[in-house]
């Protein structure tokens, strides 16, 4: 308990002089947060980093989509007896493969005569672990040059380390940012008490460098405007929030303003999925539009809900989204 009181003067006293106050002032910031923290669920993450919590008013703190709110949120209106469905990959795919178009092959379950097939299909493929988050032990294989005792080999480790094979995919020629990770959107639905599904956030999130996924450390997210299919503001990293990005640091093209190629299909999906597992009524989809196809790459029941005050031009999240529960 003390040390978490000491972490959070702590921050008080650099929070107060990144926005002007000063050190000596950190005690208007202490007792700022500490009303925030008891009368409107505000963590340290919800007042320091994504709210810039000092500066909002008792409006503004009311309606805030908050970590605590958010995991309420998630209780209340998603089963846990059916979020297995979401979080094991290869049963989400199972679920949803009448709206998933790319090839793929869960190891531990399929054949070296299964495997052999899916890589000649898909010489180039992404391996995930089943159960993984955020992008952790995902890896990029290749068959180029292996030969039969190496393809052995590489399926008796896929299928030891239970992993799930996807081939690989490539954004849409029109929102490609020249990045090696496939870059994907976040979709946010939530299906209200009458089970009609809401989508209410959307980003386009890119990778950096030479990362393999695009929800690495420096990660760029931009805002989407759900009603027209278009870059609404610049990109941040959601990790940082500081920068603001109108292009992409790997291209020089313009990201604000691009507009987001079968728009209409990526709602259309998310709304069919979404309606296929009613149990679990707030879910963060993540998909991908490629030339030929609009595909689901996974939901999630339990998705970050910073992106809801931190982006895009409506805020003030809390009260819409509770009355749908």
């Amino acid at each position: 308990m003390f040390g978490r009181l000491s972490q959070t003067i702590k921050k008080c006293k650099s929070y107060s002089q990144e926005i002007g106050l000063g050190k000596s002032e950190w005690l208007r910031v202490f007792s700022d947060y500490l009303i925030s923290n008891m009368c409107y669920e505000f963590k340290p993450q919800d007042y320091f980093e994504i709210g810039n919590g000092y500066t909002l008013s008792k409006y503004e703190k009311k309606r805030f989509f908050t970590f605590k709110r958010a995991r309420w949120l998630e209780k209340e209106v998603n089963n846990p007896e059916y979020i297995h469905y979401l979080e094991n990959k290869a049963e989400a795919l199972e679920l949803f493969k009448d709206l998933v178009k790319r090839a793929w092959l869960y190891a531990p379950k399929s054949s070296f005569d299964d495997f052999r097939n899916f890589v000649n299909k898909a010489p180039v493929f992404i391996a995930k672990p089943v159960g993984g988050k955020c992008g952790k032990g995902i890896a990029k294989h290749s068959i180029s040059g292996v030969s039969e005792e190496g393809l052995i080999k590489m399926y008796n480790q896929l299928v030891t380390d239970d992993m799930l094979l996807e081939e690989c995919l490539k954004a849409h020629d029109d929102i490609y940012l020249g990045t090696t990770a496939l870059s994907t959107f976040r979709i946010y639905t939530m299906m209200d008490k009458k089970g009609e599904v809401h989508i209410l956030k959307a980003k386009y999130r890119v990778g950096t460098g030479d990362a393999i996924t695009d929800t690495a450390n420096g990660c760029i997210a931009y805002p989407i405007s759900i009603k027209y299919g278009v870059i609404e503001g610049p990109g941040i990293n959601e990790v940082l929030n500081s920068t603001l990005y109108y292009y992409h640091p790997d291209c020089d093209k313009l990201v604000v303003g691009l507009k987001i190629p079968m728009w209409d299909r990526v709602l259309d999906i998310v709304t069919k999925a979404a309606k296929m597992i009613p149990q679990v009524r707030y879910i963060g989809w993540d998909l991908a539009v490629t030339n030929n196809s609009v595909e689901i790459i996974e939901g999630n029941h339990n998705p970050y809900h910073g992106t809801f005050e931190i982006m895009g031009l409506e805020r003030s999240w809390w009260l819409k989204i509770k009355e749908m529960v």
